[in-house]
């Protein structure tokens, strides 16, 4: 009996001193679990040039999502339906920061793009649905804020994650938007679907804007300079992950309603800002 707690005493102590000589890790210069440069981004078509892709992120240790414009796809992997012909840019956003030399205090948003050659439509790929006749017209549509009296008819208001429970709305003689009386056109040709803003009747406006719908038209995009009408409340320019790259600022809004005569967005609730609804009508 003597001997078995002599052994465990002993065995106590050897592995209390294993414990005490592990080498501790210095969390100031963690290392990355992979190199920017060396992620590798793919695509497969379905067919030659078709809009039916895969976009594959072959890289190991890397854990990110793909934004490709009419979507997000937290995977590494996605099949996409892509319903606009034309070179197109997809962006893998990798979730985890790479650390620059070591330095856990400088830390980069890392986002790979590979484009893609889309030269026709694979017939049946792309269900029908009239939200394009709808939001475009016979090529070019302008949409106004559908209001008649402010204090009434709801128009564009505060809400939260439902967009149905209503929670403010500026009364008379409250602040209103500065381009209550503005407009904004849609149009769409086969080059680029664009979007024009003009802040009132005698505005110049502001283009350089396109204009993106998923495919079953439950989501709008706007990319590029200009914004929707009553933004300087509601909506909110998003820049995309990686800070300062140059791209266009984005604004993403659930489309409620989309009818001949009438078009509602939504935008769910962020950190700085509430949930949002338009009403809009044709002018």
């Amino acid at each position: 009996m003597k001997l078995y707690k002599t052994i465990n005493a002993i065995l106590g102590i050897s592995l209390m001193l294993m414990t005490a000589c592990a080498p501790i890790e210095n969390r100031e210069t963690l290392k990355n679990a992979y190199e920017p440069n060396n992620i590798e981004l793919t695509v497969i078509h379905n067919l030659p040039g078709s809009n039916i892709f895969t976009l594959k992120m072959n890289t190991p240790g890397v854990i990110g999502y793909w934004d490709y414009n009419i979507g997000r796809k937290f995977s590494d992997e996605v099949r996409v339906i892509y319903p606009i012909v034309g070179k197109q840019t997809f962006k893998y956003i990798v979730s985890s920061p790479y650390i620059v030399n070591g330095d856990i205090t400088n830390s980069q948003l890392i986002t790979k793009e590979i484009e893609v050659d889309i030269t026709f439509i694979e017939e049946g790929s792309i269900p029908p649905h009239p939200g394009a006749e709808y939001l475009t017209g016979d090529g070019s549509k302008t949409w106004v804020f559908n209001v008649s009296n402010p204090a009434t008819d709801l128009w564009w208001y505060m809400t939260d994650s439902d967009p149905s429970a209503f929670w403010w709305q500026p009364r008379p003689g409250d602040d209103l938007p500065s381009d209550i009386n503005g407009r904004m056109v849609f149009s769409r040709n086969e080059d680029i679907d664009s979007f024009t803003y003009y802040a009132s009747p005698n505005d110049t406006g502001i283009g350089n804007t396109r204009w993106q719908a998923n495919i079953d038209w439950t989501e709008l995009r706007l990319v590029g300079d200009a914004n929707i009408l009553g933004i300087s409340y509601g909506a909110v320019r998003v820049p995309d992950a990686t800070p300062n790259d140059g791209d266009p600022l984005r604004q993403v809004f659930q489309i409620l309603e989309l009818t001949e005569n009438r078009l509602v967005l939504f935008q769910t609730p962020m950190a700085w800002s509430p949930g949002w609804v338009w009403v809009f009508k044709p002018e």
